[in-house]
């Protein structure tokens, strides 16, 4: 049995507090639950029932919640994760709100990096694309079939930014040296850079 420390509001929630036991972090809580429970400092309570209060009462509480987040735009499944655990919710209730997301398909990683791929292609190259994937937490495997797939060319985005910064630059091989930094600073490959721009090297 551990016994309950200190009841803080949460501060960019007011309707919610975080829970400690035995002056250590344990969850976070709506109010309505902590006092449906009647939960304060000073309750003795085990671990094992609070995880129990929690399941029970938050679970809806979580969905509603990860349901506005991803309203707003889509969201990787990581995100949604990481939200949710940073409002403290314990792991169980993640889980079971992870799983009716997925299940309703509110969060769906591949279309996720299609759509993201297919809004920033035109100023990003492969390895930009990959890194801020890899960043929202995508799988690698989902990245690497979008950005392998045969009809991913981006040799017209590449034309058009080279095009924009060579707008006002002559035509020097000390330019085109810059111009080669420039799009690969973008996170295009030089392969596709020579490629596409080879009318213009030559």
């Amino acid at each position: 049995m551990k016994t309950i420390t200190q009841l803080k509001i949460q501060s960019k929630d007011k309707n919610r507090v975080n829970l400690y036991l035995d002056n250590k972090f344990f969850c976070g809580l709506d109010l309505e639950t902590t006092i449906k429970y009647s939960l304060k400092v000073g309750t003795i309570i085990s671990e094992e029932k609070l995880v129990e209060i929690q399941l029970e009462s938050e679970k809806q509480s979580a969905y509603i919640k990860a349901l506005k987040l991803v309203s707003t735009r889509y969201k990787t499944q990581r995100e949604v994760e990481k939200y949710l655990y940073e409002k403290g919710y314990v792991s169980q209730v993640i889980y079971y709100v992870l799983s009716k997301l997925l299940e309703y398909h509110y969060i769906d990683d591949e279309r996720y990096v299609n759509s993201f791929v297919a809004s920033h292609k035109n100023t990003c190259g492969k390895l930009k694309l990959k890194q801020q994937l890899l960043q929202k937490g995508v799988s690698e495997n989902l990245i690497n079939i979008a950005l392998e797939d045969e009809e991913f060319d981006q040799s017209d985005e590449i034309q058009k930014l080279a095009e924009k910064y060579m707008k006002s630059k002559e035509d020097t091989k000390e330019n085109y040296i810059k111009l080669f930094r420039y799009l690969m600073s973008k996170g295009f490959e030089y392969d596709e850079i020579k490629k596409s721009l080879k009318k213009e090297i030559e």
